[in-house]
């Protein structure tokens, strides 16, 4: 009786501590609306915010393939996108590669709670940005 009672102790611990009480895990899909939050990257170094800069800057990815790119809440780029996965480089690294037509050149991306960050990874003295998911 004694191992009866443990069990059922430890079954309804075991159930109420794996319940996530309604919250989704953060979302690694590049799908959804990310706002600006910062750059760092170039042969200075610098470090350019929203702040700095003037300005907030933002993405939409779709589910379709199709993006916007808003700067001061007007569409400045518009298209399709494309993803490479565990795109190998020369060092023998590999990343998810996004290509948007129209921009600066292809990029790494890493999405990590909620955070999106673009890596210049073909560019020696290019910018890392980050942004975050607009929920």
């Amino acid at each position: 009786m004694k191992y009866l009672s443990l069990l059922l102790v430890l079954i309804i611990y075991c159930s109420a501590s794996s319940c996530n009480k309604g919250k989704l895990p953060p979302s690694d899909s590049i799908v959804g609306q990310w706002r600006w939050v910062k750059s760092v990257g170039g042969i200075g170094g610098f470090t350019l915010t929203p702040k700095t800069e003037g300005f907030e800057q933002k993405w939409m990815f779709n589910a379709d393939s199709t993006f916007k790119f808003y700067r001061k809440d007007t569409v400045a780029l518009n298209g399709r996108f494309s993803i490479t996965r565990n795109y190998k480089t020369s060092a023998g690294e590999s990343f998810d590669v996004i290509k948007i037509p129209g921009s600066w050149s292809d990029q790494a991306y890493v999405i990590r709670n909620d955070s999106l960050f673009f890596l210049d990874i073909f560019i020696s003295d290019g910018f890392n940005s980050t942004y975050v998911r607009i929920k």
